[in-house]
């Protein structure tokens, strides 16, 4: 316990640091806090000797971030948000908990990953109100009202916050029909030769690991999709050669339905975040806190 002294010290004195920037000012901060002036300006103090740069440059009358203080307040506020949130989960525990979320996510994935989810969700809250749009498009969450959005890849708006849902592993596969009528491919370079469903549309080429190489293959075929699960028909039907999830190909790959090509490639895996506003309402943190859970559930049963 003596060893967690200055670390808990570090993150009381982060804590009044970023109450007081966003109070703009230490007599602000102070009175937020139910402190002193002092006792607010002494953490500070701390602060600045413990990471050797000023934050703030301060007078009686004025108050302002030092470069170093603007790039340290976010990680503060983040800590500051992170406490409230957890506060206020706990909260939610206690009673009832009751309102509406409005979450999207992609058909397929949706359907194989997050629809399980969400019926364990509603079971284990009832009150809480479901608003599920099924999109194979991103969509603006401000715009169409969502509060969580499930996406392969983080977004690149960076006022949104993206959280890594789950990893999955990916492989090459073709269905027997199409290996009848095009020989299988025996090395990487072959690959380039041969039929590929295209997902997403403006998929043009694809990286491999071969050992520590990493090689960059062309994606060409007549079949061009959108959608996951068409990606995943086409390639039954023998249309030729894809990209496939372990979620989708490993029941597949037992029965004889499909057929994994060069095993020994490496393929980069399928990374599915859960993105979100800076803030949000308290039932869609439950759903939220609750989505990051069975996401770990489901990444340690696969490993």
């Amino acid at each position: 316990m003596a060893d967690d002294a200055p670390i808990l010290d570090e993150l009381r004195a982060m804590a009044v640091f970023a109450t007081v920037v966003r109070a703009g000012s230490f007599a602000a901060g102070a009175r937020a806090l139910g402190l002193t002036r002092a006792v607010v300006s002494h953490h500070v103090r701390a602060l600045e000797s413990r990471l050797g740069v000023p934050l703030a440059q301060r007078s009686t009358r004025s108050f302002s971030l030092t470069p170093a203080g603007e790039a340290f307040r976010v990680h503060c506020e983040r800590l500051l948000d992170e406490a409230h949130d957890g506060i206020r989960g706990m909260e939610l525990l206690r009673a009832e908990p009751s309102g509406e979320v409005r979450i999207t996510c992609s058909h397929h994935f949706g359907n194989k990953r997050i629809l399980p989810a969400l019926l364990e969700f509603r079971r284990r809250y009832p009150s809480v109100r479901l608003h599920v749009a099924m999109n194979d498009s991103n969509v603006d969450l401000v715009q169409k009202g969502m509060e969580l959005a499930v996406r392969a890849g983080p977004l690149a708006d960076s006022s949104l916050v993206a959280r890594r849902l789950v990893k999955e592993p990916t492989m090459l596969c073709a269905a027997p029909a199409y290996l009848r009528r095009y020989r299988a491919p025996t090395s990487v370079d072959e690959l380039s030769q041969h039929r590929w469903v295209v997902y997403p549309p403006n998929q043009k080429s694809m990286s491999l690991h071969l050992g520590e190489e990493e090689i960059q293959v062309p994606i060409r075929g007549d079949v061009v999709t959108d959608s996951a699960a068409s990606r995943l028909a086409f390639v039954l039907a023998g249309e030729g050669l894809a990209r496939l999830p372990a979620y989708d190909a490993a029941t597949l790959l037992a029965a004889g339905e499909l057929v994994r090509v060069l095993p020994q490639v490496q393929t980069a895996p399928l990374e599915i975040y859960l993105v979100h506003a800076q803030r949000v309402g308290p039932s869609a943190r439950l759903l939220r806190d609750f989505l990051l859970q069975a996401g770990q559930e489901m990444m340690a049963s696969a490993s």
